[in-house]
């Protein structure tokens, strides 16, 4: 097996074979010109080539967090904007999605920005087929090396198909990779459920027996994050029992555990023990280093208050994009000892740090003082835009605080969220379980335990708290039943900025597949119910 830093040379020329592959047109595809020295026979017909090409998988599924198409590169927040958690302040961009505009027509800002996720996941499933189609052909030093290079291409096909059909619901399945003769074909209807979910447990199952339970690469598919996915899908298939026992193997499995306090849990890297799938920024990680302004989109603007500059402590340079709403600040200050907000997940208060701009009376390290929210528009917009709590879980702590760009790892699926999934499988079936599983989240937030019975208003405040913006909260809200009801009673803010409430409608749980892809799919191709054709 090649080492990491032996993959990551040839990664450059790798991202060069993708992007032409991805991007040309099919005239182009029959030119039979040399355009890089690691060419196509090499990827799909050599253990080498393999290796390299799974590597390319994790190289294209960071694009969609440094993807520009909305300003300040915050394209990968639009599932979190469009959630029961958000308050978006500054017109336009996130907060545009925040207040749910994108669901008028099928022109709206919004729907225009939506063929990225579409097009994104189905370049890794189209990439993923041609490794797990190619390996067949290819000889390898040993079986297991060729079923871990093909589950990792299946937890990411898995991932992506799943993703697709929360986020658009109407998607197509296929496991045949893209070539000149199939290139023009077009599916001509959306793929059924009973389809979806087949594959994706036929996915994660060749995963789960074929991966190991932890790598000395961190960031690449081991078989806890492929058991955690196929608890998640058997969630949303209504297998409570099968989401339990997946939950149960992760949770037991003596190499994941919780960190000890919610202060490391977004320390450093993110790759210890609680995490079970993180997508790798650092340089010199699994598919290269680049960076990202996740932490830009979540923090105010603290620093246009009269002695404040841009600090880590503080959380970095911020923006104002998106930010807790009051449902789930209200829900962190319930229990006054939950440290989730002192600055560990949150930061809610704000500290004077500029020696040489101090207000009369205040020393560097006092708190700054609070606009009040509950005051006329001014004192209001001020709180909104300078003081609302921001979300630091995408914060790089030895980065430069004045810099919108942070080169942090993102945390996409952590065993916090297994214990979330098993306390709800197990909320009729074992309450005594169920408990343990939400009280192991509390305990560790310094929060008082919850006593009997578990109901899933409590499992719905718990993952407000411990995972908000980490991109699960729409899928949640969605599978639930809950997303309409719980946008038009949480979105915004209560006292301002609250259009979503009003501009709801159930139907936007499915999000518009996007006008340009519809037309490039078969005539008949339904879009989801409630948008144009």
């Amino acid at each position: 097996m090649k080492t990491l830093k032996e993959l990551l040379e040839v990664k450059k020329s790798l991202v060069l074979v993708f992007i032409l592959m991805l991007t040309i047109s099919c005239e182009d595809y029959l030119k039979d010109e040399l355009l890089s020295d690691i060419s196509v026979d090499f990827l799909y017909s050599t253990q080498e080539g393999m290796e390299a090409a799974t590597v390319g998988l994790y190289t294209l599924n960071r694009d969609i967090y440094t993807n520009n198409t909305l300003e300040n590169n915050a394209l990968a927040l639009v599932p979190q904007a469009k959630s029961d958690l958000a308050f978006g302040f500054i017109s336009g961009h996130l907060s545009f999605f925040a207040r749910l505009g994108w669901g008028i027509d099928q022109n709206s800002f919004g729907t225009r920005r939506l063929d990225q996720f579409w097009q994104h996941f189905y370049r890794i499933v189209d990439r993923s087929n041609a490794i797990i189609e190619a390996a067949e052909n290819v000889q390898f030093t040993d079986q297991a090396t060729k079923n871990r290079l093909i589950g990792e291409a299946r937890c990411f096909r898995a991932n992506s198909y799943f993703t697709l059909y929360r986020q658009f619901n109407n998607i197509f399945i296929t496991t045949e990779p893209t070539t000149p003769e199939n290139a023009f074909n077009k599916p001509e209807n959306k793929s059924s459920e009973q389809e979806i979910f087949a594959l994706l447990n036929e996915d994660l199952d060749f995963a789960i027996n074929n991966l190991e339970w932890t790598t000395n690469q961190p960031g690449r598919w081991t078989q806890a994050a492929a058991r955690h996915l196929k608890a998640k899908v058997a969630m949303w298939e209504g297998n409570l029992v099968e989401a339990g026992l997946q939950a149960d193997e992760v949770i037991n499995n003596t190499n994941y555990m919780l960190e000890p306090t919610t202060a490391t849990v977004f320390d450093g890297d993110l790759n210890h023990s609680e995490s079970l799938f993180v997508v790798q920024f650092k340089e010199d990680a699994i598919g290269g280093g680049s960076r990202n302004q996740m932490n830009f989109s979540l923090m105010p603007r603290y620093h246009l208050n009269p002695g404040v500059e841009f600090s880590i402590e503080n959380g970095g340079r911020g923006n104002g994009t998106l930010m807790l709403n009051e449902y789930v600040r209200d829900l962190l200050q319930q229990d006054p000892n939950d440290n989730r907000d002192d600055g560990n997940y949150y930061i809610t208060t704000y500290r004077y740090n500029d020696v040489n701009n101090l207000p009369p009376g205040k020393q560097v390290g006092d708190p700054v003082d609070r606009y009040d929210e509950s005051g006329g528009t001014t004192e209001r917009n001020n709180f909104y835009r300078t003081m609302n709590p921001g979300c630091i879980k995408f914060r790089q702590e030895d980065g430069d605080p004045t810099q919108a760009s942070m080169i942090s790892n993102i945390m996409v699926y952590r065993l916090a969220e297994t214990y979330l999934i098993g306390a709800e499988a197990y909320m009729l079936t074992d309450p005594g379980k169920s408990l343990r599983y939400l009280n192991a989240i509390r305990v560790r937030a310094n929060a008082a335990p919850r006593t009997m019975p578990v109901d899933m208003q409590a499992i719905m405040d718990e993952r407000a708290r411990e995972l908000a913006f980490e991109g699960q909260r729409f899928y949640f809200i969605k599978r639930t039943g809950t997303f309409f009801s719980q946008i038009q009673q949480f979105a915004g803010n209560d006292r301002s900025q609250n259009q979503a409430r009003g501009r709801v409608e159930p139907f936007h749980d499915n999000w518009p597949i996007p006008i340009a892809e519809l037309n490039l799919l078969g005539p008949n191709y339904p879009q989801n119910d409630g948008y144009p054709e």
